[in-house]
């Protein structure tokens, strides 16, 4: 039977307000545990939970403790809480990438009474509610009690409509590197190649056309965020540089074409991302969604 007492070390930050709003409305005991007294206290008035200042005893009577801090202290977090934690506690992590925190949660439920399960979520901070969203799961394992808490715990994040998908660490990283390395990557870049020309970005959006508008849109939703962040999904995943390469090479390729008016290696290299996207099952209707999104921002433009 999953317990009810819930610990999120790192609860000042956004995404352990998410999650400590999601426990409380499921019954859950919150308490909060972050190294600034002042976002603490100040979070904890704001979801009208706990707050500890001490690690140890915020987590030492926790029936389930989350990590929700930067990725490269997160491996040195579940080592350090391993010791204070009860019989049968669940650590869960929520971090962007997996193979070193993967690592530490096997080394500490091969060496303490605990259950290790890593969790991302693929959405952020600023969500009303979990539904239809992805959350991608990695378990790790520990007491004879594993399966049954673990998927207490899963079907609670069910209940409320997350879709969840199991996965490895491996596999995981290099995905993150795909989904969400490359597109961070690519965003940072359309902007800087933009200011490279020193034409200013107002002048440029009278001149835009659909295509233009929208990638400016996504490009300056990404860049608002934490730079910290995106900095640490792609320099401490090891799958990212691989990604680099290829699309230096591609990047390489495809200046070759252009220089050479080469028509019919501009066709090969359209022709393989078509067919390539015809592999998804939202292809047939992304023009559709394409259009969506700019009558939505067209009623925001006249407002």
């Amino acid at each position: 039977m999953l317990g009810k007492r819930f610990t999120i070390i790192g609860g000042s930050g956004g995404m352990g307000k998410v999650f400590g709003r999601f426990f409380k409305k499921h019954g859950f005991t919150i308490t909060l545990f972050a190294r600034n007294e002042d976002k603490l206290k100040k979070a904890a008035i704001e979801l009208s939970v706990n707050y500890e200042l001490s690690l140890e005893k915020s987590v030492k009577n926790a029936d389930i403790v989350m990590i929700s801090i930067p990725i490269s202290s997160t491996p040195d977090m579940i080592r350090k809480i391993a010791p204070f934690l009860k019989e049968n506690a669940i650590v869960f992590d929520i971090t962007s990438l997996k193979y070193a925190v993967f690592k530490a949660l096997t080394e500490i439920k091969n060496n303490f009474p605990v259950n290790c399960i890593s969790l991302h979520p693929m959405f952020g901070p600023g969500i009303k509610d979990m539904k239809n969203y992805f959350m991608m799961v990695l378990k790790v394992g520990g007491t004879d009690q594993y399966d049954e808490l673990i998927n207490e715990l899963l079907n609670l994040f069910k209940f409320d409509g997350l879709i969840i998908t199991e996965t490895l660490p491996e596999i995981h990283d290099k995905r993150i590197a795909l989904t969400l390395g490359v597109p961070h990557m690519l965003s940072i870049l359309f902007l800087n190649l933009l200011r490279s020309t020193n034409e200013p970005l107002n002048e440029l959006t009278k001149y835009t056309g659909t295509t233009f508008l929208l990638q400016k849109v996504f490009a300056e939703s990404i860049i608002q965020r934490e730079m910290e962040m995106f900095g640490e999904i792609q320099m401490e995943n090891k799958e990212f540089l691989k990604i680099l390469d290829l699309f230096e090479k591609l990047l390489h390729k495809y200046k070759k074409i252009i220089e050479e008016k080469n028509i019919t290696g501009f066709s090969e290299i359209f022709s393989q991302s078509l067919e390539y996207s015809k592999e998804d099952d939202y292809f047939e209707n992304s023009y559709k969604y394409f259009y969506e999104f700019m009558n939505i921002l067209k009623r925001e433009n006249k407002k």
